[in-house]
């Protein structure tokens, strides 16, 4: 054999090593996205659970009854999430402007919204208040959201 002919062998080899890291590179860069967004829209389904669990809480405590929620996402500038209590569907809708993307995760309700509220969030913003209030003149209790 000549000397020649391993180092061509070697080359060959190495190329071949190189195309397949690259390919797993390439792969693993695209199950990262995958996984950051998941990981997103796992958070704001949970917050909109916790969301409409509190919702019923503050309901049944009754007027006057404050908690504040905190976002479970760390936004950056130019981020905003939405929330609402929608008085038409009787749920709370999450929608979340980030860089990576919109996203919309509702909730239904199990006790009446009569009026809708809602809440803009942003950077230095990322709490609000869930507060109970009763109207003596329609004689019940809403549950609204403050900033």
């Amino acid at each position: 054999m000549k000397r020649g002919q391993i180092t061509f062998d070697f080359l060959i080899a190495l190329m071949l090593i190189s195309v397949t890291a690259a390919g797993a590179i390439s792969i693993a860069n695209g199950e990262k996205a995958n996984a950051e967004t998941f990981d997103t829209t796992a958070k704001l389904k949970v917050f909109s659970v916790d969301l409409r669990d509190t919702v019923t809480k503050v309901y049944a405590i009754g007027s006057g009854f404050t908690v504040v929620k905190s976002l479970p996402l760390n936004l950056q500038s130019g981020e905003s999430v939405t929330v609402t209590l929608n008085a038409t569907s009787n749920r709370v809708t999450v929608v979340a402007e980030l860089n990576s993307g919109t996203f919309k995760v509702e909730q239904p309700l199990p006790v009446p919204i009569y009026s809708t509220t809602s809440v803009t969030l942003g950077l230095g913003e990322e709490t609000f208040n869930v507060t109970a209030v009763y109207s003596e003149t329609e004689g019940r209790t809403y549950v609204e959201l403050k900033g």
